[in-house]
């Protein structure tokens, strides 16, 4: 399946990578080294085997803002939340709800969910994480899910929980 070759629209204000012109986002000059600043080896290492697994996925964007970094093909399509001594907070998307106690979070956002996953040492981020990216990177990143049709609402699996609603999304019941 091709893959949209329209180039990104750049913010002339801050350099913002966008899917189109503009879009709502944190117009500023922020780096990813303004996010690392004063965090030590360990947080450091967490970031640092994360990027490394956004970097296996393919060719990418990265959007920082002024408490976050996303990563971005067509879109963003994870982020990292949040970096300190608790460890590494990450998201990412997809058009399917994963069952894994691993995620700490799952938000249904219209028909995407939302994956959050906290993170405390580098090893955590395995095949399988490295796996949820790559799915999330050509399904939502890419935007393969928009050329396949509407996906289906997929019900939550046995045992997994309820994805919350937010920004409108409709709400799911626990299984």
């Amino acid at each position: 399946m091709a893959v949209d070759a329209r180039p990104l629209w750049s913010c002339p204000r801050c350099g913002a990578k966008l899917v189109s012109r503009g879009l709502s986002h944190s117009c500023g000059r922020f780096s990813v080294a303004g996010f690392l600043k004063g965090r030590d080896s360990r947080e450091r290492a967490l970031f640092g085997r994360f990027v490394a697994l956004v970097a296996g996925c393919g060719p990418y964007h990265v959007a920082p803002a002024r408490t976050r970094v996303a990563f971005l093909v067509r879109v963003r399509f994870a982020s990292v939340n949040r970096l300190g001594p608790g460890g590494m907070d990450v998201h990412f998307v997809l058009p399917r709800q994963l069952a894994s106690t691993r995620l700490r979070r799952i938000d249904r956002v219209g028909r995407l969910f939302v994956h959050h996953l906290r993170v405390l040492r580098p090893e955590e981020f395995d095949a399988e994480v490295g796996a949820w990216l790559r799915e999330s990177y050509r399904e939502y990143g890419e935007r393969r899910w928009l050329r396949k049709g509407s996906p289906p609402a997929a019900a939550p699996p046995a045992g997994a929980g309820a994805a919350r609603r937010t920004r409108g999304g409709p709400r799911r019941s626990g299984g």
